[in-house]
């Protein structure tokens, strides 16, 4: 059930587009802790993605806060310029919609884009490989798509010509890995002190190992590029005739590469410790050298540290995982940390 009104809906797009367009009907096809996504399907048969954000303690508890979050991704997709493209963000306060209004706990804030109507996630495709031996040619295919995404993305520059403003924006995006209203700081208040692999007692010293690494990575604009911000398999989808889509640009507008590029090299570590199958490992390391020969980022090995903390915290929180084994855990958190220490990227 849903109390999304698609007439309402159709005269925004047609307004925004500047041509007609009926929506007729609407599927829900996706929900999160962030939001709800919704197909919406036009007459003509065109279709468009919907989301709705909600709140699930995760930082968006005032209304200013979703159209924040949108607005960001919303951006973040557009100066992407790479499809499918977003087409704008929806305020809807009952008898008046479509430029922002004034907003309050009643309004609902939609974002909506394209829709691609066919692929299935990378996410659960590694999923169903844990008994996979070696990277194969379906493997490296799926990564030379992958990483011509991310680096083109990372081509686009920042609009400012002002060195101390680009030093700013990159700052700000190693800021956001830890005070973003959903990162570092919030999913901390899930671990109490009796939590077997980061008790609150050592909350400190965690985020300590953070704040060092950002100082050791502060100032450094040379390295400043536009970010997906959410770059992992479940945001990846893969074609049945192999081509790739993207979704859910989100929370880091701009920053280090090693953000998004360690954001996804967490995955690999994550399997490769759940599984301590090589094959996890081997496709991780893959995923690097064809990154760098794109690239030509000498330093992304190191600079994926950046980003690894707030990974190491996602795969073992309460919240996502109440029922983590712990062995696994264990094993896997050990090597963040280290990780953290050394300032570089290890797989033991």
């Amino acid at each position: 059930m849903h109390d999304i009104d698609l007439q309402k809906i159709s005269a925004l797009i047609s307004q925004k587009l500047n041509r007609p367009v009926d929506l007729i009907a609407i599927e829900k096809v996706g929900s999160g802790y962030h939001s709800d996504g919704f197909k919406l399907t036009a007459r003509d048969g065109q279709q468009f993605f919907l989301k709705r954000v909600k709140s699930h303690d995760l930082g968006f508890e005032t209304p200013e806060r979703k159209v924040m979050s949108l607005l960001v991704s919303n951006g973040m997709h557009r100066r992407s310029g790479l499809t499918p493209q977003p087409i704008g963000v929806i305020l809807d306060n009952g008898d008046e919609a479509g430029i922002i209004p004034e907003v309050t706990e009643d309004t609902a804030i939609y974002h909506v884009q394209e829709f691609e109507p066919e692929g299935v996630s990378y996410w659960s495709q590694l999923g169903e490989r844990k008994q996979k031996i070696t990277v194969d040619e379906t493997d490296l295919a799926e990564l030379e798509k992958i990483t011509d995404y991310i680096t083109t993305l990372h081509t686009v520059s920042h609009p400012s010509q002002d060195p101390e403003r680009l030093k700013s924006v990159y700052n700000d995006g190693l800021r956001n890995v830890l005070i973003n209203p959903e990162l570092t700081v919030m999913l901390l208040h899930d671990f109490t002190d009796d939590h077997a692999l980061l008790p609150a007692r050592d909350h400190g010293e965690y985020v300590g190992l953070m704040l060092n690494l950002i100082h050791k990575w502060k100032n450094r604009s040379d390295r400043l590029a536009a970010l997906h911000g959410d770059f992992w398999g479940a945001n990846v989808f893969f074609k049945p005739d192999g081509s790739l889509w993207v979704i859910d640009y989100s929370r880091i507008a701009w920053g280090d590469r090693g953000i998004d590029v360690g954001w996804w090299l967490s995955q690999y570590l994550w399997f490769y410790h759940e599984t301590q199958n090589p094959y996890f490992k081997e496709l991780g390391e893959t995923f690097l050298e064809i990154y760098i020969a794109k690239s030509g980022d000498a330093e992304i090995r190191d600079a994926v540290a950046l980003v690894l903390g707030l990974m190491g915290i996602i795969y073992i929180t309460p919240r996502f995982y109440p029922n983590l084994d712990p062995i696994i855990g264990r094993r896997f958190f050990d090597v963040i940390q280290t990780i953290l220490r050394e300032q570089r990227f290890v797989w033991e």
